[in-house]
């Protein structure tokens, strides 16, 4: 307990920009179609839908899909509907990681739309983007593992593991609000 409890100190102190909402993850349910999550708290407590979810470290594991008074719907990154701005850490590429029916079995996603030229191998860092102010930036999504050619040949995306666990969930942090940084 006090290991976690340092964790969340630690995520409080380095993360000053975000205002941090503690949930318990009540149930976790995902299929080949979807990965959701429904925890304890909702619009009673400043929990809006698009609202980031993230671990005690800080990882990214998804967005509030829907919200009542004492719970929400959290739409985890691997979702096949979840869709998020992101750059490449060590290069500073947009791209967006998105969840992809092919990769959620294997709790992976994808990072799409990386140009024609990408600059972005395998180990590369993938966070979010922070552009547009919609979520915040420098929230850690996870690494790439492999680079590969889409279907049609034209186009490469990038495979990437999340850095969270979603399969040991018990509390997570909603940010209810941030600070945007240029």
């Amino acid at each position: 307990e006090n290991a976690h409890l340092r964790k969340v100190a630690e995520l409080r102190e380095q993360r000053r920009d975000l205002h941090l909402e503690s949930a318990r993850v009540l149930v976790q349910d995902s299929s080949n179609w979807y990965s959701l999550l429904t925890i304890n708290k909702g619009t009673a407590y400043d929990i809006e839908v698009g609202d980031c979810v993230v671990t005690e470290e800080g990882y990214l594991l998804g967005v509030v899909a829907e919200a009542g008074l004492n719970w929400a719907t959290v739409r985890t990154i691997l979702d096949s509907e979840s869709s998020i701005g992101a750059l490449v850490f060590r290069s500073g590429s947009s791209a967006l990681a998105q969840g992809d029916f092919s990769l959620m079995s294997e709790g992976r996603m994808a990072l799409a739309y990386l140009g024609a030229e990408p600059d972005v191998v395998a180990g590369d860092l993938i966070v979010t983007s922070g552009l547009a102010g919609y979520y915040p930036s420098q929230l850690v999504i996870g690494y790439v593992q492999e680079v590969r050619a889409s279907d049609n040949g034209l186009a490469q995306y990038a495979v990437i593991a999340p850095q969270a666990d979603l399969s040991a969930l018990t509390q997570v942090f909603v940010v209810t609000d941030f600070d945007v940084v240029d």
